[in-house]
């Protein structure tokens, strides 16, 4: 049941964020979504991994968005930081994150798949975003093959990252 609720966790605050990103609900999805990732560390059995690895996440994605924006691949609507990783994708990265130890653990071993499955998710999540208007590709193709390699890489290494969290904090 847990790993259902987070998995519902995660998919509200993706939902909340694209939508009120895209209709100018920025401030609003914010604060939903803020209070779904407290609730979501309150109940973590482990906060102190949670809390770091939704640290690097954050970091990850907020290099990776503004990268894309700078070299031209995409925009996003925002009406604040326009220029870089819009105010509310933060808090889908930080969603993300907290999946690795619940919903999504099952790839927890599993680099090689993690990375076919970034690589496949990953831009579809950012495609279906911009389906509902949270931004612009502004090619196609370029985009979806750059967001390819960003989550090909990055899925593997949040749970690679999240694995040696765990044993550097072994309890003897």
């Amino acid at each position: 049941m847990k790993k259902l609720i987070n998995f519902i966790q995660f998919q509200a605050i993706w939902f909340l964020c694209i939508l009120g990103g895209a209709h100018g609900y920025e401030w609003q999805a914010i604060f939903l979504s803020s209070l779904i990732l407290v609730w979501a560390w309150f109940v973590s059995e482990d906060r102190h991994h949670d809390l770091q690895l939704v640290m690097i996440a954050i970091a990850i994605g907020i290099v990776a968005d503004t990268s894309l924006i700078w070299l031209g691949v995409m925009s996003f609507k925002s009406e604040f930081w326009t220029g870089f990783s819009p105010i509310w994708m933060p808090f889908i990265w930080a969603a993300l994150a907290m999946t690795v130890q619940s919903s999504m653990s099952w790839l927890a071993g599993r680099l090689k798949l993690a990375a076919v499955l970034g690589a496949i998710s990953g831009p579809f999540a950012y495609w279906a975003g911009i389906r509902m208007e949270a931004g612009v590709f502004n090619d196609f193709s370029v985009a979806i093959v750059a967001l390819s390699f960003i989550w090909l890489l990055v899925t593997p290494f949040l749970f690679y990252y999240s694995q040696r969290l765990k044993e550097s904090h072994v309890k003897y």
